[in-house]
């Protein structure tokens, strides 16, 4: 039964710690982006066990160029993050500087107040700073490109990408994973990289399949990617990899797949590489990830929130349209009216007519007409 539902079931600890002592570790490009958004404690103690591991780390071609593609947007991130904060200790400084206004606060605590808040703007103009100088002299970039020095896959060929974009548009069709949770994105794009983008993560999950084919080695990778596309939830808790991945793993490579987030990935190479791994990093990416699923869903909100005023806009100039053309058929047929009215007064006799034009009442005329003609026949 583990042979045909691998997904199902969870490795012994044995088997486990052997997975670790020769598999691969395989990163994904929000790892690398993350270092941006750690502090420099955590990112340093982060980066130093990834150098330890050197020799068994391994980046995908697609997740390597989604991180350098997106590095100067995460430092954008960041920087606009530091003014934020320094904009919320203004606005309550100035809340609090108003002595005619609750809540009311005494000058001699206004005056230590202030001191405090003057050193936290301080820092944080200073650490914005270090962040704009990473555009053009990144440290952590260097640092990453050491320590992947020689262990980036190979990019596809433009052949390989377009069978790969047909096989994927069957794939999100049916819902396989990974990647189909991309499948709104737009693909319609005569730019064939933006034609790419859509399938991505089904890029990346091939190329980490060819590396574990290559090696002949187990594989265990390393993602923050929070989609149900690559992880089985249930009632809001992630249970571990879609078991889809781990069994089409197993029939393709002939070989063990593991996925993990940071945090537990730091957890597990505490207990299975003895590396030292302190508990205040592992609490401070899980607040990392917290902080970023929170602003992901705003994020989500929001672009409903525009999908939804978008609609009430196109619903509103349809009306609008709508009322043009049927105040457009009202002329029309009053015009068409009075066009036959006048055709009509314009055949009858000149008696008739006179009769029309002063009582302006068609019936009447033609119930006259009528008469007269009875009259003329007898």
């Amino acid at each position: 039964m583990k042979d045909l539902f691998p997904g199902h079931f969870k490795e012994s600890e044995k088997n486990l710690k052997q997975v670790w002592d020769s598999c691969i570790f395989v990163f994904d490009a929000n790892i690398l982006l993350n270092f941006y958004r750690y502090s420099d404690s955590t990112r340093r103690e982060f980066l130093q066990l990834l150098q330890k591991i050197q020799e068994r780390v391994w980046l995908p071609h697609r997740a390597a160029e989604e991180y350098l593609n997106n590095r100067l947007s995460v430092i954008d991130q960041q920087e606009r993050s530091y003014d934020e904060t320094a904009k919320a200790i203004n606005s309550l400084r100035s809340d609090l500087d108003n002595a005619r206004q609750h809540p009311f606060v005494s000058q001699q605590t206004m005056n230590q107040v202030n001191k405090v808040f003057d050193l936290l703007c301080n820092e944080l103009s200073e650490n914005k700073g270090v962040h704009t100088k990473r555009i053009s002299n990144d440290e952590i970039k260097e640092s990453i490109s050491s320590i992947f020095e020689n262990n980036v896959g190979q990019p596809y060929s433009r052949e390989d990408l377009e069978k790969l974009i047909v096989d994927g548009e069957e794939r999100y069709k049916q819902k396989i994973p990974p990647g189909f949770k991309d499948g709104t994105k737009s693909g319609d794009s005569d730019v064939f990289t933006e034609k790419c983008r859509k399938y991505g993560d089904l890029i990346v999950w091939n190329q980490v399949i060819d590396k574990s084919i290559e090696a002949k080695k187990g594989i265990v990778l390393v993602t923050d990617d929070k989609k149900e596309d690559w992880w089985e939830k249930f009632k809001g808790k992630t249970v571990g990899p879609r078991p889809e991945l781990v069994k089409e793993f197993k029939d393709r490579a002939e070989n063990t797949f593991h996925m993990y987030q940071a945090d537990r990935f730091l957890e597990l190479a505490r207990e299975n590489l003895n590396e030292q791994v302190s508990d205040e990093i592992v609490e401070e990416i899980r607040e990392v990830r917290r902080r970023d699923k929170i602003a992901y869903k705003k994020m989500k909100e929001m672009e409903f929130m525009k999908r939804r005023k978008l609609k009430v806009h196109h619903l509103m100039d349809e009306l609008e349209q709508v009322r043009h053309q049927m105040m457009s058929y009202e002329k029309e047929m009053s015009m068409l009216q009075e066009k036959s009215t006048q055709n009509f007064a314009h055949l009858l006799p000149s008696k008739v007519s006179q009769n029309i034009s002063m009582s302006g009442c068609s019936i009447l005329a033609f119930q006259s007409l009528s008469q007269e003609k009875r009259f003329d026949c007898q």
